[in-house]
């Protein structure tokens, strides 16, 4: 999308614009005569995050761009209160789980493109839209990436069985978790699971989508869990369930061959890798969580 301008003819010279614009790219032209003042937006060196701020904050429709795609315009975009109320709210954002039994069966295609089509509306740090996604649906490729994370689960579990021995020279944010006997007890779990054909990765899901951005220069992490959490809101509303596997995350960022593979760039960097499909189990309540730890001012 490129702002190019404004419609002389249908602009108020409310300035709504002026004041939405948060790069600060429109100004009244200043002049004593108010009906021959305009509203100028100014973009010459190119500041412009395409946020679409004005766009939507424009009463008349002013804004004048360039896109593939028209600005969307229903009645409840002024009130997006009015949408759901909070109670509502409440029990979408409470219900939704983090799956771990799939049926074995495909997700349509078209339920895959409108969770990502979500995605494509969720926030990011000026407005930089850096993600990129991989979706993965091929069984043989989802059972090398679930042969990627028991191979670095492997060696972990060697590590660990010297872990009293490593104590002097393991990093201190990893050695309280290292140290831990219920660290090796669930390594050990993962693969006596992984050994007896199951998939203690992705849980039978037949979805998997990875996040990659540039490495610098954005808040790419963030973002990736904002989207993220869009496509499972998305999800849920198709009856899909969701679940974020960060072992599959760490096991790709630590491997240049399937990075390769998977054609990621050298520069880019996986922040996110969240599988999709029918849940295999049913929920009945939601249950409770710790009380938020809040310092008021």
């Amino acid at each position: 999308m490129k702002i190019v301008g404004i419609n002389k003819e249908t602009c108020i010279k409310c300035l709504e614009c002026v004041r939405g614009c948060p790069i600060r790219l429109y100004h009244s032209s200043p002049t004593e005569n108010e009906k021959n003042k305009e509203v100028i937006f100014d973009n010459r060196y190119n500041q412009c995050i395409i946020c679409g701020h004005c766009i939507s904050i424009c009463p008349t429709n002013s804004i004048l761009y360039e896109s593939e795609e028209l600005a969307s315009e229903f009645e409840e975009a002024k009130d997006p209160g009015s949408i759901i109320n909070f109670e509502n709210m409440m029990k979408v954002l409470k219900s939704r789980r983090s799956v771990r039994r799939y049926k074995d069966k495909p997700v349509p295609r078209e339920d895959i493109e409108a969770i990502l089509e979500a995605m494509r509306y969720a926030p990011s740090a000026s407005n930089m839209q850096s993600w990129k996604y991989i979706v993965i649906f091929n069984k043989e490729s989802i059972k090398r990436l679930i042969d990627l994370v028991g191979g670095l689960m492997k060696k972990i579990q060697k590590i660990l069985k010297f872990a009293k021995f490593l104590k002097p020279i393991i990093p201190k944010k990893i050695k309280q978790r290292a140290l831990d006997p219920g660290t090796k007890i669930s390594v050990n779990n993962f693969i006596k699971q992984l050994d007896n054909g199951e998939d203690p990765v992705f849980y039978g899901a037949p979805v998997v989508i990875i996040t990659y951005a540039p490495k610098y220069g954005s808040m790419a992490p963030n973002d990736a869990g904002i989207a993220l959490t869009y496509g499972m809101l998305a999800a849920q509303s198709r009856n899909l369930a969701t679940c974020w596997i960060g072992m599959a995350q760490e096991a790709i960022k630590r491997s240049k061959e399937t990075g390769k593979w998977l054609k990621i760039p050298k520069n880019h960097k996986v922040n996110g890798v969240l599988i999709i499909g029918y849940p295999a189990v049913k929920f009945y309540r939601t249950p409770p969580r710790k009380p938020l730890n809040i310092k008021w001012d």
